[in-house]
Order: structure tokens, then C-alpha cells, then sequence
């Protein structure tokens, strides 16, 4: 495939990817409430295979924990006031 040719199909594979976001993003605009749906094709595949674990903070995990022991005892203490 000569370079011209190769320029060509990755022009235009990134027309479709476009036409697709606009789609999506017009579908939103017109408040139609629907999910967009998951592109399939390998090409948008490609953007996300270089993205790696999403990592949280040391203050964020304590944070968390804190959030989820205080709901522990909220529970705890409703249980206590049913005896």
C-alpha cells in the first residue's frame, strides 16, 4: 500500500470516529434520555489500551473507609434501637 493510500484509510477511519462522537454527542444534545452505545470497532479500542489502573490517594483510601465505618455504625445503631 503506497504511503498516499495509508493516509487515506487513517483519514478517513478518523472521519468515522468523528461522525460517530457527533452523533453521540447530538443525541445528548437533543435530550433523548437513551445511552449512547459502546463503539465496537478496534479503532476506538486502539485510545484505550494505553490507559492503565485508575490509582487512588492514600487520603482519598482513608476517606473511604472512614465514609463506609461511619455507615457501619449508623446501621449498627438502628439494629441496636430495634431490641
Amino acid at each position: 500500500m503506497s504511503n498516499i493510500a495509508k493516509v487515506i484509510q487513517e483519514l478517513e477511519a478518523e472521519q468515522q470516529r468523528i461522525e460517530s462522537a457527533l452523533r453521540v454527542l447530538r443525541g445528548l444534545d437533543s435530550g433523548s434520555g437513551s445511552a449512547p452505545v459502546r463503539a465496537t470497532s478496534s479503532a476506538s479500542g486502539a485510545a484505550s489500551k494505553g490507559r492503565g489502573a485508575r490509582k487512588i490517594s492514600a487520603e482519598g483510601r482513608r476517606r473511604i473507609a472512614e465514609a463506609q465505618k461511619r455507615r457501619w455504625a449508623k446501621v449498627r445503631a438502628a439494629r441496636q434501637a430495634k431490641r
